[in-house]
């Protein structure tokens, strides 16, 4: 979905105040949908610039910047899980696990959360209500795991259909980006759920074929063509 889609039905369709545009590994699509709501009556929607990071093994992780100026350019993937989160934190942004503990989509598990929480790159978030396959079996176990390590819970949607835009939601008191960020920071943030259309199982698992088989094989392809890959090829059959 486009920019200018995806505020056409947030605007005509939700009550959406704050929306986060959050592409797998790519900000110009964020950029381009926060640079439009600035023109919208009211300016709302405000939108979050964010990005879905590819960390080292696949697992994702949510990087939302409040406020320009955001990253020149999309963050490096296959960085460890914490170093990607203290990269998302020295560039200005929030780290959050989402759509955590998904079999069908590469995620954080709770042992993830749990080390990451014990150490320095600390996660800022955990998505408790996600609109993911099965994500309201989880809701309950995600929200003890949040109220446990005294960490933010969000909901969102991880919508890749227009049908599903808010199909979960953060409340907050405020009305503003300004007044989401010192929620999470705060930790007062309630995750729920809100309304949308339902997606039907195979647009689902269509999905989630995506995120297990299609992504990870182009971006293995991309590793084999990076330079430094075949260098230490060359090395290695050299025995060098």
């Amino acid at each position: 979905m486009t920019a200018a889609v995806l505020l056409a039905h947030v605007v005509s369709r939700t009550s959406l105040g704050v929306i986060a545009v959050t592409d797998h590994d790519d900000l110009a699509g964020a950029i381009d949908a926060w640079d439009r709501a600035r023109d919208l009556p009211g300016a709302t929607p405000r939108v979050i610039v964010g990005t879905e990071v590819t960390a080292a093994w696949g697992k994702h992780v949510v990087a939302l910047f409040p406020s320009a100026p955001f990253p020149a350019k999309p963050l490096p993937r296959f960085r460890s899980v914490r170093d990607t989160v203290a990269l998302i934190h020295d560039l200005g942004g929030i780290a959050v696990a989402p759509h955590p503990a998904t079999p069908l989509v590469p995620s954080l598990g709770e042992g993830d959360i749990r080390r990451l929480m014990d150490g320095t790159a600390r996660l800022d978030a955990i998505e408790v209500c996600t609109g993911a396959l099965r994500g309201r079996r989880r809701e309950a176990r995600m929200r003890r795991l949040a109220r446990e390590l005294g960490i933010a819970e969000v909901g969102s949607s991880d919508a890749h259909h227009l049908a599903h835009v808010g199909a979960a939601v953060t409340h907050f008191d405020g009305a503003g980006i300004a007044d989401l960020v010192a929620a999470i920071t705060g930790r007062t943030t309630v995750a729920g759920w809100g309304q949308s259309t339902r997606v039907g199982p195979r647009a689902l698992l269509a999905q989630a074929g995506r995120a297990w088989a299609v992504r990870p094989a182009r971006e293995l392809r991309e590793v084999m063509r990076h330079p430094r890959f075949r260098e230490r090829l060359r090395r290695l059959a050299s025995g060098n």
